[in-house]
């Protein structure tokens, strides 16, 4: 799952029903949604084997993101509630990719998944509806950034998933990371 978690994040923002000025920021909604993808791809950057993403998608290694967003974001905005949903949203992050990758639980531990990336297909079927919900819970409610709630963002949104899905039909199955050092 990689833009399904953009979803994710709008429908929070769209049920923090705290006064205008203490919602939590989209930013950093956005950020923690995708927070374990970002260290994935800090790893992919400095050639460094994340084998089944055990040291980014683990539960303890998103227990350890979920609690240095969390800090981040109170400390930004003072805000214990935007902290835990920070925090939060960073550990949700976890079961849609156990439903389109597999991933390792933790370091020794099992990996589990479905791997719906077998079938883009069906990937692409999972994670749309996701975007698609979440950007309009977003566009209903009160006081949202106007360039989130655009059907320009929608399109790209959909756009950049669909790529994905083109990437797949061109490229073939990627295969699971396997460390050779």
């Amino acid at each position: 799952m990689i833009v399904g978690h953009v979803g994710i994040a709008f429908g929070a923002r769209a049920l923090d029903r705290r006064e205008t000025d203490a919602r939590a920021p989209l930013l950093w909604l956005l950020a923690a949604s995708v927070a374990p993808d970002m260290l994935d791809g800090a790893y992919a950057l400095g050639q460094y084997c994340n084998p089944e993403g055990v040291f980014s998608h683990s539960l303890p290694a998103a227990a350890i993101l979920a609690a240095m967003f969390g800090l981040a974001a109170f400390f930004h905005t003072r805000s214990a509630a935007t902290a835990l949903l920070v925090a939060g949203l960073v550990m949700l992050h976890l079961p849609p990719d156990y439903v389109t990758g597999r991933k390792s639980l933790w370091p020794g531990g099992p990996v589990v998944g479905l791997y719906i990336y077998r079938w883009g297909w069906l990937d692409f079927i999972v994670e749309a509806p996701l975007i698609v919900a979440g950007w309009w819970m977003l566009r209903r409610a009160r006081f949202t950034p106007s360039w989130a709630v655009s059907g320009l963002s929608l399109a790209a949104l959909i756009a950049v998933q669909l790529s994905f899905y083109v990437a797949a039909l061109a490229n073939g199955l990627r295969a699971l990371l396997v460390c050779t050092r």
